[in-house]
């Protein structure tokens, strides 16, 4: 269930000039590869954990460059940039120290939710205290800032619990991604909203 969304929306996505260049599309390309990747490395039953530090790594940076783009102001800009420096600092920490490559990085997946979600709320608060003449309905990215919002900010709870339930061996881990699959679906329907959508209002 993970693989599959994304390569859909790459698939359709791939057929719009205007998005083939968009960092969401990178995001997915991202997804689709490392989560292919990931599911294969299962089939030997070796650990895939080392996939998820990359995968956090990277789209923590894609995104971050998304919403550079998207707020597109010099104090934004220096935020973000400092933010990603502070992010990096931080997960090398946490790589090193703590969940190293054959656990699952639960601090470093929990931190780029909760600053993720903080870009996603700011961008809420800005287009409904600052309105354009578009409906956001029929904003690109309304609905892939709300994508990216619902899946962090629900994910949150799985990512600060995974770690020690993997290193527990939890019979509830299969359940716990199974949901997070359901989470990711959910914001890969978002996506495929904002994809047909015209504008990036």
């Amino acid at each position: 269930m993970d693989t599959l969304p994304p390569l859909v929306l790459i698939l359709i996505a791939a057929g719009k000039k205007e998005l083939r260049s968009s960092l969401i599309f990178y995001f997915l390309v991202l997804q689709c590869v490392l989560n292919m990747y990931a599911n294969l490395l299962t089939i030997p039953n070796t650990n895939n954990l080392y996939i998820y530090h990359y995968n956090c790594l990277f789209s923590f940076f894609i995104l971050s460059l998304f919403y550079i783009r998207l707020f597109n102001t010099p104090n934004t800009k220096r935020i973000i940039f400092g933010a990603a420096l502070l992010f990096t600092l931080l997960f090398l920490i946490d790589t090193i120290y703590l969940e190293p490559m054959d656990q699952f990085n639960s601090n470093s997946f929990c931190l780029a939710a909760f600053i993720l979600c903080g870009y996603s709320l700011y961008y809420f608060m800005r287009i409904f205290k600052n309105p354009t003449g578009t409906h956001i309905s029929m904003s690109r990215d309304f609905w892939f800032n709300t994508g990216i919002f619902s899946y962090y900010t629900i994910n949150f709870f799985i990512f600060i619990t995974y770690n020690k339930l993997t290193i527990e061996k939890s019979p509830l881990l299969i359940y716990i991604w199974q949901l997070h699959n359901t989470i990711f679906l959910i914001m890969c329907i978002y996506f495929y909203v904002g994809i047909q959508c015209k504008t990036n209002d």
